[in-house]
């Protein structure tokens, strides 16, 4: 199902990749269980999810400055494979972009890609290239416990 609504989008995106030491059904899981995103993917701030198509989430990430409130409802959940959803925030300069998440087997390990599309301007698109690059690093390490 895509519920996009390009209307509302930008025409800037912002691409990461990362391999990790799991099976997709782990790095899956560490994105899907609430209890395990809350540490890694909220800095320990609030999170509310539901990854089902339709369901919404609330993520209100901690930083030294403050709480930044992130939101959005997912548009797409394959497990193990694919999840996608709209993505809300400041700096989206309030505008609705889609994230596309790929877990894709590589050898006994993950090859998570992550697209965000929609971005309001080549500003932003490097702030959430940047973003997203950072939110990969504490990922590695929830894995690495779900691996263990």
């Amino acid at each position: 199902m895509d519920d996009r609504n390009p209307r509302a989008m930008g025409a800037f995106r912002a691409d990461v990749a990362r391999r990790y030491d799991a099976a997709p059904a782990k790095v899956f899981a560490a994105w899907t269980d609430a209890t395990r995103a809350k540490a890694w993917l909220a800095s320990g701030g609030d999170l509310v999810m539901n990854p089902v198509v339709g369901g919404l989430f609330y993520i209100g990430m901690t930083r030294p400055a403050g709480t930044y409130p992130h939101y959005g409802r997912y548009l797409r959940v394959e497990r193990d494979r694919k999840l996608e959803f709209t993505w809300v925030s400041e700096h989206t300069r309030g505008m609705e972009t889609v994230v596309t998440i790929s877990f894709e087997p590589a050898g006994n390990g993950t090859q998570v890609k992550i697209a965000h599309e929609g971005l309001p301007d080549a500003e932003m698109a490097e702030a959430h290239f940047e973003g997203w690059t950072g939110i990969l690093e504490p990922l590695a390490k929830e894995v690495e416990r779900l691996a263990a």
